[in-house]
């Protein structure tokens, strides 16, 4: 609406404006013409009513027959109301006669010096106090009998331009409002077309492509409309297409978390299976094979084959341990029995044994101890993924696990103070199917939760996991 008032004022100012100005100077040249045509009619009158009074006096002035003259004087000034004053001097300026009883108005010279010119008429215009007087000074026989000195008003001049400029002014402001209501009428069968279009694209912006448009204009304007429309038409049926590809996109992306989902609880089922196999048979078969070769031992009658037997009973209970610790490490039973913390410190406890050279800190804030199980899974195997890493890449000395279970979130951070990599390395990781962080990244996005790692090459790396918890 702000868009549609705006352009129909600046229709309206440019039309009526362009009207009122052209008016304007139209008048201008008018009344200058006017007046300059009105002066040089006003000096010429003054000129021959001065040449017929001079031959009419010139016996007058000869003869000092001073009644005659003023007679004379009034008589002409009488005839025509332009005349304001006339005077008649004699040849050495000094004055013989004139029309005044009153006296000369303020701002006109009482002697007058005559100034011959081709015309033989010395024209002078002067600022009196009653208006502009054009003063015309004729010389009587050359100026040898005297000077007739006639001021011609231009007071009636100056009302006749005055009426015409009224006139002029009037026809102009009443030009301007017929102007105004034709620009009015042209302005809104142009800018409605505009108006509409504007309408449109802000119910384009709310997503709403069902607009109806009524255009009548074969102009550029209508054309612009129709194009418009084709445009809208286009853009309501790319987005119906990305609306049914988003669609189609999300149902993937659903299949596509249920079937990681399901993978990663197939490969924890598997690993669950497979380490409670090494638990429950092999390791059990493991000490029945020690129990065996410790019966077997007694029966034995030479040192050599004592020593041999015990070398291979050694072996076995290595063996025993090492598959102990893959058990373990497959699914921690205390993850489940006894919590995420206790989980989490009996494996730092192994790493601490086998990694005597790295210092690992781990601090906890917060009640774990109700935690679900797929939370603590997530966050078992990210810290597992992020020690495998640290302790083959990042030549790390220390290593700062923090975890937090503050509000309905769950929070990691783990820290080490290696020599760190730059973006290029992880993307180049990822596109080499090194799945570590990958694996990490998923499991926790499928829990809806933040997964964020930063490093910078000599100063570390940051790892953080954020959960929701579901109470």
């Amino acid at each position: 609406m702000i868009m549609k008032s705006n352009l129909y004022v600046k229709f309206n100012l440019l039309i009526v404006g362009s009207i009122f100005l052209c008016g304007i100077l139209m008048g201008g040249i008018f009344l200058f013409s006017t007046a300059k045509s009105l002066r040089e009619d006003l000096q010429v009158t003054g000129q021959q009513t001065a040449e017929a009074l001079g031959a009419s006096i010139s016996n007058d002035i000869l003869l000092d027959n001073h009644f005659a003259i003023v007679e004379n004087l009034l008589r002409v000034k009488s005839q025509n109301k332009s005349i304001r004053y006339i005077i008649v001097c004699c040849k050495d300026n000094k004055l013989l006669a004139s029309t005044f009883t009153e006296g000369l108005p303020k701002g006109l010279p009482l002697n007058r010096k005559y100034v011959k010119t081709e015309s033989g008429i010395d024209s002078q215009i002067y600022n009196s106090n009653e208006s502009k007087i054009d003063e015309i000074m004729y010389p009587i026989d050359g100026g040898a009998i005297g000077y007739i000195r006639i001021g011609m008003s231009e007071a009636e001049m100056e009302h006749l331009l005055q009426e015409r400029s009224l006139q002029i002014f009037t026809m102009v402001f009443l030009v301007c409002v017929l102007g105004s209501g034709l620009a009015t009428q042209f302005a809104w069968r142009f800018l409605q077309p505009i108006s509409q279009m504007s309408k449109a694209v802000g119910q384009i912006g709310k997503n709403n492509y069902n607009i109806q448009m009524e255009i009548k204009n074969n102009d550029e304007v209508g054309r612009l409309a129709r194009g418009f429309m084709k445009m809208v038409e286009r853009l309501d049926k790319k987005d119906r297409e990305n609306a049914y590809l988003l669609e189609e996109l999300k149902e993937k992306e659903k299949k596509r978390e249920w079937l990681i989902s399901q993978l990663f609880t197939a490969r924890e089922d598997e690993r669950k299976r497979i380490s409670r196999e090494l638990h429950d048979e092999t390791s059990q078969s493991m000490v029945s094979i020690l129990a065996y070769l410790r019966v077997l031992k007694d029966k034995l009658t030479t040192d050599e084959q004592r020593e041999m037997l015990e070398g291979t009973r050694e072996l076995t209970a290595m063996t025993l341990e090492s598959l102990r610790s893959l058990a373990v490490n497959l699914h921690p039973p205390l993850l489940e029995d006894l919590g995420l913390t206790v989980a989490i410190e009996k494996y730092l406890d192994s790493c601490r044994l086998t990694n005597p050279h790295l210092k690992i800190s781990f601090r906890s804030e917060g009640d774990f101890a109700n935690l679900d199980n797929a939370l603590g899974i997530v966050c078992y195997r990210t810290l597992q993924e992020a020690m495998t890493n640290v302790l083959k890449h990042s030549q790390a000395t220390e290593v700062d696990i923090n975890m937090m279970h503050i509000g309905h979130e769950l929070a990691m951070i783990i820290h080490d103070n290696g020599i760190g990599f730059d973006g290029k390395v992880a993307e180049q990781a990822r596109l080499d199917r090194h799945l570590g962080l990958v694996s990490m990244r998923e499991r926790t996005e499928l829990l809806n939760g933040c997964f964020e790692i930063e490093s910078e090459v000599n100063k570390g790396t940051y790892i953080t996991i954020v959960l929701p918890i579901n109470d």
